[in-house]
């Protein structure tokens, strides 16, 4: 039997995602929002998505995505979106969004 997360676990979750930018201030038009895709509950071995929009920044940038660990933050993908099957591991751990604008 799985393990559930409920879904204040899930909501959690979200939050620990965070927004880093380097490289360049975004402009007072210029946005980006982090966002789970997935709806539900959230169980060990599911696989989570986690998405970045990125509005009006006509630049050239990457999204970099990192997770928190105990030696700091460790690059775990790049692209819109991550994603990654949960484990009791890394189901508490923090994932952030980097935005890298060309200089």
């Amino acid at each position: 039997m799985k393990n559930a997360f409920c879904k204040l676990i899930a909501m959690m979750l979200l939050c620990c995602m965070m927004l880093g930018i380097s490289s360049a201030a975004l402009a007072d038009n210029e946005s980006i929002h982090i966002s789970l895709v997935n709806k539900g509950d959230i169980y060990y071995g599911d696989l989570v998505t986690m998405w970045a929009s990125v509005n009006n920044v006509e630049d050239g940038y990457t999204i970099v995505w990192e997770m928190e660990t105990a030696d700091g933050w460790v690059k775990v993908g790049s692209g819109q979106s991550y994603s990654f099957v949960v484990t009791p591991a890394n189901a508490a751990a923090a994932y952030r969004a980097l935005l890298v604008i060309a200089e």
